[in-house]
C-alpha cells in the first residue's frame, strides 16, 4: 500500500500525485459587485456577510485581492493549517492570503478538500512551513504545490465526497442540537445567578477595589517559552473559560521567567482570573496550588474572605449585571477590551458576610443541575467532533467502500 504523509496508506489501486498536477491556480480580475469570500476554519468558504462579519479587519485599498467563484478549492495561506481549506459556494474576492483553484479532469475538488483538512487535522500542514504567527503556519501555493495526494478514480472520489457531505451535514445537525442544548443550560445557571443576587445588588454594591486584597494586571508582553517540559506554566486567555481555569493546555517556562513574571505577586488556588481582551469577560476560579503564572491581558482578582467569599466573588462575575458592565465599560470596535482602571471600577453585589454561606449555597444547589446537562452536552460535542473526523479519514483513505456504506454506525448512541 502508497503512504500519503498526513493521511496514512491508501489502496494499491489508487493513485498518488503532488497537487500541482491535480490543481490549477486561478487568478481573476476583482468586478465591482463581487463581496469578500472567506475561508473559515471549519472548512465552510462563503461569503463573509453571510456568518459574520465581526472580528475582521477590512483593507481600505484591497490591494492584490482576486475572484473567487464557486466550486474553488480555496486555501487560506494563514489558517490553513487549522481547517481553512474548502470549496466556495460563492462568488466574489478574497485577500492575496488565500490561494483559489480549479481541480484538473481527473480531480474532485470537494474530495481534495477533505483530504487537505484531515492532513491540516492531522498536524501534517503545520510541519511544511515556518509559522508566521502565534498559532498560525504559512502554507502558500508553493508549499501546497509539492503536498502529495491521493488519486482515486474520480467516480471513486465524488461517491466519497457525496458520502462525506451527506454524513457530516447530518453529524453537524446533531452537534447543533448539543450546541443549543449546552447555551441553554450555561443560561439557565445563569439565571440561577441573576435570580440570587438581584435580591440585593441594589442595596449592596461596591466597587471591586473594596472587596479584594489585591487586583493584579499582568504584564503587557508575551513571555519566552520552554521547549522543554517544566513545572511553570503560564495561563492564557484561552484557559479561562465558563468559571473554570483549565491547565490541560498551557506553555512550559523556565524557572527564573517565572520568578520574574510572578513579581508582583504568585497566582493563588482561589484567584478569579478575568479576561479584558481577546476575548473580553471570560471569567474563572483558579483551582490549583500548581505553579503558575499570567499570561497577556488578565486580570487577578483575590477576595477578600473578611469582606466576600471567593465563592461569591466568582458568581458575580457569571451573572448579567457584570455582563451589561463589560459593554458599557468596554472599548474599541475590532477588538473589546476594558483598560486596567475600568477592571478596578468593576461593581460587585457584595451583601453581610453573615448572609453569604446561605447565598452561596443556594446558588451552587441551583447551578448543580443546569451545571452537569451542560457537561453532557459538551462530552457529546466532542465525542461528535471525534467521530466526524474518524469518519472522514476513513473515507479519504479507503478504508471502507462508501458506496455501501451508511455511516450510520458512525454515529450510534448519539443521535438526539
Amino acid at each position: 500500500m502508497t503512504t500519503i504523509p498526513g493521511l496514512g496508506e491508501i489502496p494499491d489501486r489508487w493513485a498518488s500525485e503532488r497537487a500541482r498536477w491535480l490543481l490549477h491556480r486561478q487568478r481573476r480580475d476583482v468586478r465591482p459587485e463581487d463581496g469578500i469570500v472567506t475561508a473559515f476554519r471549519d472548512g465552510q468558504v462563503t461569503l463573509r456577510e453571510r456568518r459574520r462579519t465581526e472580528g475582521f479587519t477590512n483593507a481600505i485599498q484591497e490591494i492584490g485581492y482576486q475572484g473567487i467563484r464557486v466550486g474553488d478549492l480555496v486555501v487560506h495561506g494563514m489558517d490553513g493549517f487549522a481547517g481553512a481549506i474548502g470549496v466556495s459556494d460563492s462568488d466574489g474576492k478574497s485577500s492575496p492570503v488565500v490561494h483559489a483553484y480549479r481541480p484538473n479532469e481527473i480531480t474532485d475538488a470537494r474530495y481534495v478538500a477533505y483530504a487537505l483538512r484531515t492532513m491540516a487535522v492531522n498536524g501534517y500542514v503545520s510541519t511544511l512551513a515556518k509559522g508566521i504567527r502565534e498559532r498560525s503556519t504559512a502554507f502558500d501555493a508553493s508549499t501546497l504545490a509539492d503536498v502529495l495526494l491521493p488519486v482515486p478514480p474520480l467516480e471513486e472520489q465524488r461517491r466519497i465526497a457525496d458520502f462525506l457531505d451527506a454524513e457530516t451535514a447530518r453529524i453537524d445537525r446533531l452537534t447543533d442540537r448539543y450546541q443549543k442544548l449546552s447555551d441553554l443550560a450555561v443560561e439557565r445557571a445563569r439565571a440561577v445567578i441573576d435570580k440570587a443576587l438581584n435580591r440585593f445588588s441594589a442595596e449592596f454594591s461596591t466597587p471591586a477595589s473594596a472587596v479584594c486584597s489585591a487586583i493584579v494586571d499582568c504584564v503587557n508582553k508575551t513571555a519566552p517559552t520552554s521547549t522543554e517540559i517544566t513545572p511553570y506554566k503560564m495561563i492564557r486567555t484561552s484557559n479561562i473559560r465558563n468559571g473554570e481555569v483549565d491547565l490541560s493546555e498551557t506553555f512550559s517556562v523556565e524557572r527564573q521567567v517565572f520568578i520574574e513574571w510572578n513579581r508582583r505577586g504568585t497566582p493563588r488556588n482561589g484567584d478569579i482570573l478575568f479576561t479584558r481582551e481577546a476575548p473580553l469577560g471570560q471569567v474563572g476560579m483558579l483551582r490549583t496550588d500548581t505553579s503558575v503564572f499570567l499570561g497577556q491581558r488578565i486580570m487577578l482578582y483575590r477576595a477578600n474572605e473578611d469582606v466576600i467569599k471567593k465563592e461569591l466573588l466568582l458568581y458575580n462575575f457569571l451573572g448579567s449585571h457584570m455582563d451589561r458592565q463589560f459593554r458599557l465599560l468596554g472599548a474599541g470596535s475590532l477588538h473589546e477590551h476594558m483598560r486596567v482602571g475600568d477592571c478596578l471600577k468593576l461593581r460587585i453585589c457584595c451583601p453581610p458576610r453573615t448572609q453569604q454561606d446561605g447565598l452561596v449555597a443556594e446558588i451552587e444547589a441551583g447551578r448543580a443541575k443546569s451545571l452537569r446537562l451542560a457537561k453532557l452536552a459538551k462530552r457529546q460535542l466532542a465525542l461528535l467532533t471525534e467521530r466526524r473526523q474518524a469518519l472522514i479519514t476513513a473515507a479519504v483513505t479507503g478504508q471502507f467502500d462508501v458506496s455501501t456504506a451508511s455511516g450510520r454506525n458512525v454515529t450510534d448512541g448519539v443521535s438526539a
